[in-house]
């Protein structure tokens, strides 16, 4: 039988009135209501306990308890009783590959901060998470590196004059990157018409410092500081051999490390106060100097979580190799490990200071694997002196402050619904951040056990 139009017509013009009726009937409809955890959310307020947090599409609608927040009718609703909502962890110094998003995902990293990679594939990479086409943390780029003759990076942009320098941060933001990224055999004489034309872009830039100290950076109004770079070569009465050996990387890196040892700690409050005075932030990647403190020690390497890094970028770590090509002696090692409690205390005189501290990594070098290696950073964090709170403050809401996003590092009403639900409490005990049980990146939900079935 042939259903007359006039009738098809009613029959869709009543299934259109039923549907908006549910619809209204429903104010929570398409939402989704995380109930019963216990809230850490990024503004340095207290724990909210059996919070509420009402999500609507990629953003944050509402939160508090539920004598204040209620469930809207017809929302979905995921319980999270006796666990902990924290806001989404944000890796401020990472080189991103294709092969890391689901891993940074799954470890509750749901932005990272790029230090460089090669174009065009990092802007393709940004692209293809930003459209949803892989999932992945959100992306705020550099482009490529920006550093002097001979570049240290195969994939750097190197610069010779002035009129480089420049076109080389004309190039990046024409990109849309968010930042650019120095490296360290960018001289004083290059760095400064570089940073004159991103002040003019309004384009931060972020240094791995070598051939320029850290206070005449600040001075030059550079962002931000990464690996604790020449705040040693801002503190010694004569720079010029450490600044000297920065012609070959490996050779700048140890020098520089062994030279943390010698700083006393009257040297180290005074240089701590002029950058925490000229409003730089420091992303000291202390995993990094651990890493590379601890190479030749097999234990070390056994005791972190690398589950997540593929065999075939374990192997070409080639750390034997590593050891040999950076002149890691055993007296080299040595001395390395005995900067570290210096770079720990420079740390906790900056923050003493009124400095910012973000957390980052520097991902995927040797032993460093996404996501992990940001829990270790915060355990690290902890070490030098932080409580859990600032150390997880540094990788939300000073993070975000670093970026310039007011939308991330938070969890409230119309930012971003990017946040990570742990098993246990970070403030108890910092490594329980790693103890991930669900991430929400952008609205979506994201089960670790998942993601690691794509590994």
């Amino acid at each position: 039988m042939i259903t007359p139009p006039a009738i098809l017509s009613s029959r869709g013009v009543c299934a259109a009135l039923l549907a908006t009726l549910v619809a209204c009937g429903s104010p929570g409809a398409g939402k989704i209501a995380f109930v019963g955890g216990s809230l850490f959310d990024g503004t340095g307020a207290p724990p909210v306990l059996d919070a509420v947090v009402i999500v609507a599409g990629d953003r944050i609608e509402a939160v508090g308890p539920p004598d204040l927040v209620s469930v809207p009718r017809g929302a979905q609703e995921v319980r999270v009783d006796g666990k902990w909502i924290i806001p989404g962890l944000i890796d401020a110094h990472v080189h991103a590959e294709r092969w890391m998003m689901s891993r940074f995902l799954a470890y509750g990293v749901t932005t990272v901060r790029d230090a460089g990679g090669a174009a065009p594939a990092i802007y393709l990479l940004r692209d293809s998470v930003s459209l949803r086409v892989i999932a992945g943390p959100t992306m705020y780029i550099s482009g490529p590196v920006i550093d002097g003759a001979p570049a240290t990076r195969s994939d750097a942009v190197e610069v010779r004059s002035a009129r480089q320098a420049r076109r080389a941060v004309d190039e990046i933001v024409l990109a849309n990157a968010q930042q650019a990224k120095i490296s360290s055999k960018l001289t004083r004489t290059l760095l400064t018409p570089l940073m004159d034309e991103a002040t003019t872009l309004n384009t931060p830039v972020m240094a791995h410092l070598g051939k320029v100290d850290a206070v005449t950076a600040a001075r030059l109004g550079v962002r931000s500081i990464e690996h604790l770079t020449g705040v040693v070569e801002a503190s010694v009465a004569n720079p010029g051999p450490l600044i000297d050996a920065h012609d070959d990387y490996y050779r700048g890196w140890t020098l520089v490390g062994r030279a943390w040892a010698e700083l006393d700690s009257a040297v180290l409050d005074r240089t701590a106060r002029r950058l925490a005075s000229s409003g730089i932030a420091m992303v000291p990647t202390l995993v990094l100097h651990e890493a590379f403190s601890r190479l030749d020690d097999p234990g070390y390497a056994r005791r972190l979580d690398l589950s997540g890094v593929p065999a075939d970028v374990q192997r070409a770590w080639g750390v034997p190799r590593l050891i040999t090509r950076a002149g890691l002696t055993p007296g080299v090692v040595v001395a390395l490990r005995r900067g570290r409690s210096n770079q720990n205390r420079f740390l906790r005189l900056f923050m003493r200071a009124g400095g910012l501290v973000g957390a980052g990594t520097d991902t995927p070098q040797p032993l460093l694997a996404p996501g992990a290696s940001l829990h270790e950073e915060l355990a690290l964090l902890v070490q030098a002196g932080l409580s859990p709170e600032q150390a997880l403050l540094a990788a939300t809401r000073e993070n975000a402050r670093l970026l310039g996003a007011d939308s991330l590092g938070v969890v409230q009403p119309g930012k971003l619904a990017d946040f990570v639900v742990t098993n246990s409490s970070p403030l108890a005990d910092i490594r329980n951040t790693s103890a991930v049980y669900m991430v929400v990146s952008r609205g979506a939900i994201y089960r670790p056990e998942d993601l690691k079935q794509g590994w």
